[in-house]
């Protein structure tokens, strides 16, 4: 008896709970239809029918708030409480057809979806606006983090945000991740937003940003520490018409940014604007984005893209860049006590950008390498602009420069070329390059408006005439291999077969020597004479890395034409990164020295597997 009463207790609860909400072992179900004339249980059969309600139920994990699609909620969503890993907390739609539901700020509200100190949560598929009838600071969706620790896993997918007219300020966003307070070290670890459109927002469309920034390399010694938001993946979003910036990723680590489309940048804003950046971060990664249309009405950006200050081992690859008035990409160590080193620029392609390729304004170690750069006839736009506010050292290698315009290079000095096609117009300032070359790329359609346009076509001078560097991408914008051994063809896009195997040549430096060699503080190094053949091409390569942001190593080699000397790019990250040099022996040289050199900071430079090879032929 005492069984088949507990049974029926058991049966009448979960029949109690099933009325309330719909229930399942991961959560409970709860609907939302703001047209609805009452509001309910959150039942499908009987839903709440505004955003207050939403927002005064404490939410669990598993749980999962649903929308009717085609119907607007006015007001903010504001919802409190926390998922889990196993069970994150979800937005949604519900109900019949493709409209979208959505929430409308209607500028009455900060944000129309704010996510404060919570964590755990999924937003998708919902359509979000929050204009006002005049401009202030506000935006589409923040999701807020302070003084809380570590916040984990959000995931803002196929949203629709628009007219969100924000103010001129870089608090005014489409979609913003921020972090504020000032006590508790607090950061996001695990964020992602993709499939979305971000559309006639102001000032900036899709963002991170954080008070916890303070660091030497930019330039702050006292404040709160620089903590990065990790996780961070930015993919597969639309952003367009936005008042000033496109995307800006701020202190983070290992942030990714890849295959999004950017363009009508710079709509509005009176400030300087570019369409995807990062600053003070470290190894963002940013792929496979299409920028153009950034406009640059006024001041010194308008590029697509920006390594700004604070900076360290961002990479820019694979990207396609056209029509932007301020250039492909600016290099900003360009405030007092800002550093930003280590930037990679590899096989993106640039067409018909204004202005200048490259706006140098402040970098130390950064390389430009197998990128395909087209300046049409009638442009005066400059291969590189240098704005004087700090030095910038570039390397450029294996590039084509397709230069039909009138415009040069400013500060040739600082910059290493080393193997790359100058075709077209050569104005005075054209640099000195050892093993460059002029000759007709014979790109398959210069002037058209596709990457295809630009593929190298059969018998180009740029086939197999690259330079080796070790640590390169392990392919092209397409898609397709990069040699290792082999020499690579010139520009974005590799079109020779190679075997690298034949190509592999034998290490003339002893086995041993530079094996994991620790040199430091600066000035510290490590030689080695090797015995070599007269007027014969080599390839010095190895892989560094440094204990502290101060400090740099090379290597590089000396004594084998006189007094000459080479030096691979600096390494300057605190990971391992590969690097490499080519040289040409004099005519009656016999031996070489190379060597690793931490040459400043006060920190420790790494060098390791170093190996010296006749280049291939």
């Amino acid at each position: 008896m005492r069984l088949k009463i507990a049974l029926a207790f058991v049966v009448l609860l979960l029949a109690s709970a099933l009325t309330s909400a719909n229930a399942s072992a991961a959560g409970t179900s709860y609907y939302v239809d703001c047209s609805a004339a009452s509001g309910g249980s959150g039942t499908q059969a009987s839903p709440w029918n505004s955003l207050a309600t939403v927002n005064a139920h404490g939410f669990a994990a598993g749980d999962r708030v649903l929308f009717a699609r085609g119907v607007t909620c006015a007001g903010q969503l504001k919802p409190s409480g926390s998922g889990t890993a196993a069970a994150p907390i979800t937005v949604d739609a519900y109900g019949a057809g493709s409209s979208r539901p959505v929430v409308a700020g209607g500028g009455t509200v900060y944000a129309a979806i704010h996510l404060y100190n919570v964590q755990y949560w999924e937003i998708r598929g919902l359509e979000v606006t929050n204009q006002g009838a005049a401009v202030a600071e506000r935006n589409g969706i923040l999701v807020e983090l302070a003084d809380f620790g570590t916040g984990s896993h959000y995931v803002v997918d196929n949203v629709y945000v628009h007219d969100v007219n924000g103010g001129d300020t870089k608090n005014s966003n489409g979609i913003q991740f921020r972090v504020s307070g000032t006590t508790t070290p607090t950061h996001f670890n695990g964020v992602t937003v993709e499939n979305s459109e971000i559309y006639r927002v102001d000032r900036e469309g899709l963002t991170t940003s954080s008070s916890w920034g303070c660091r030497a390399i930019y330039a702050c010694t006292s404040g709160p520490v620089w903590t990065a938001n990790t996780g961070i993946v930015f993919r597969n979003n639309r952003i367009h018409d936005i008042g000033g910036d496109g995307i800006v990723l701020r202190i983070g680590a290992d942030a990714v940014v890849e295959h999004n489309t950017a363009y009508d940048i710079w709509m509005r804003s009176a400030g300087n604007n570019a369409g995807i950046w990062t600053i003070n971060s470290d190894r963002t990664l940013v792929q496979y984005n299409e920028v153009y249309r950034v406009r640059r009405p006024c001041c010194n950006d308008g590029m697509a893209f920006d390594s700004d200050g604070g900076n360290r081992g961002v990479i820019f690859q694979y990207n396609f860049s056209h029509d932007n008035e301020g250039g492909f990409v600016l290099f900003c160590g360009c405030s007092s006590g800002w550093s930003t080193s280590g930037t990679i620029v590899r096989y993106n392609l640039s067409i018909n950008d204004k202005s200048r390729i490259l706006y140098a304004a402040g970098e130390s170690a950064a390389q430009i390498y197998g990128n395909t750069f087209y300046i049409p006839s009638g442009s005066s736009t400059k291969v590189i602009e240098d704005n004087g506010s700090a030095s910038t050292k570039a390397t450029w290698t294996n590039n084509v420069i397709y230069n039909l315009g009138t415009g040069g290079y400013d500060q040739v000095a600082n910059h290493v070329f080393r193997g790359n096609l100058y075709y077209g117009n050569h104005p005075s300032s054209e640099p000195a390059d050892p093993y460059k070359s002029i000759a007709n790329p014979l790109l398959a359609a210069p002037g058209s408006s596709t990457p295809d346009g630009y593929k190298l076509g059969p018998g180009s001078p740029a086939l197999r005439t690259g330079l080796n560097l070790v640590g390169s991408s392990p392919t092209d914008y397409f898609g397709g291999p990069v040699p290792a051994a082999c020499r690579p063809d010139v520009g974005f896009h590799q079109r020779s077969t190679f075997d690298d195997t034949a190509c592999a040549g034998t290490n003339l430096i002893p086995a041993g020597v530079f094996e994991s060699v620790k040199l430091g503080p600066a000035p510290a190094s490590a030689e080695q004479v090797v015995t070599v053949q007269p007027s014969t091409t080599y390839v010095l390569s190895g892989w560094g890395r440094v204990s502290a942001y101060d400090t740099e190593i090379v290597i590089g080699a000396k004594a084998f034409n006189g007094t000459s000397e080479v030096r691979a790019p600096s390494f300057v990250n605190t990971t391992w990164r590969g690097g490499s040099v080519t040289f040409t022996t004099g005519p009656s040289a016999t031996t070489a020295k190379v060597y690793c050199f931490t040459r400043a900071g006060a920190g420790f430079g790494y060098c390791d597997d170093l190996s010296l090879t006749r280049q291939s032929p």
